[in-house]
């Protein structure tokens, strides 16, 4: 299958744009519903894994709790040219670790993390990927504390990414106007497979790729971290960096 055509990678921009792009974005899908200000939309019926791409989030895990999780595991990365999407990767006893894209922390400095509650908190870049579209970012834990962050780890499992399968549902996080205020809702195309553009192994999906999602993390429906979002074109075909390759760039 040829996964080809043009990817957006620079899926985020100064913040008025990202919110004149989502504007555009809800004219294109139906929407699944909004509840607690998180918006689920639906792929093409027609598309693979179409049908199960309708199970709304709400319908999974504990009804509000995998809402709640995913929001709590996803954060905005703002910074002096534009804004994407992370994902909170790990923490010990004095950092928060978060991946991104790396083309979202390209002459992007400072930056600030957006949780989903509390203030912002400044960014040190960590790691950045030589090989593939993968970056960490640290932000101290007493300071997220101190500001009122709430978050929760993304669960990673490495057996659940090594048995993806065509059709399998995907939740796509983004931050858009407000930390993890989307969920676009897609699916598995290929769990594996050779991009050039990219120049690696990648998840190959089919959703529509909201602009400032760049970097949010792309989940099961159980809420598993399989990758982060990387890129998209006008086909509604998403390029997800896999959590392998995420796992095994992250030093």
């Amino acid at each position: 299958m040829a996964a080809v055509l043009i990817w957006m990678l620079s899926a985020c921009g100064d913040l008025e744009a990202e919110k004149k792009q989502f504007v555009v974005v809800q004219t294109e899908f139906a929407e699944q519903g909004n509840k607690d200000g998180i918006m689920a939309w639906d792929t093409d019926p027609q598309a693979p894994g179409g049908p199960a791409g309708r199970v709304k989030p709400e319908d999974e895990m504990g009804q509000e709790d995998i809402q709640r999780y995913l929001r709590q595991a996803t954060v905005g990365i703002l910074g002096p040219q534009y804004v994407g999407s992370g994902v909170i990767w790990s923490s010990n006893e004095e950092k928060l670790v978060i991946a991104t894209a790396a083309h979202v922390i390209w002459d992007n400095s400072p930056m600030t993390v957006r949780f989903d509650q509390g203030e912002s908190v400044e960014a040190q870049i960590l790691h950045v990927s030589d090989q593939v579209d993968v970056a960490f970012l640290e932000v101290s834990l007493q300071e997220a504390e101190k500001k009122g962050a709430v978050w929760q780890i993304a669960s990673q499992d490495e057996e659940v990414c090594e048995r993806l399968e065509a059709g399998q549902t995907l939740w796509i996080m983004g931050a858009v106007e407000e930390t993890a205020d989307s969920i676009c809702c897609g699916s598995v195309v290929d769990p594996w497979i050779y991009m050039e553009d990219f120049e690696n192994y990648m998840l190959l999906g089919h959703a529509h790729a909201i602009s400032g999602a760049s970097g949010g993390g792309v989940f099961t429906r159980e809420g598993v971290l399989v990758g982060i979002l990387c890129g998209g074109n006008e086909e509604d075909q998403v390029a997800v960096l896999p959590w392998s390759v995420m796992e095994a760039n992250r030093k």
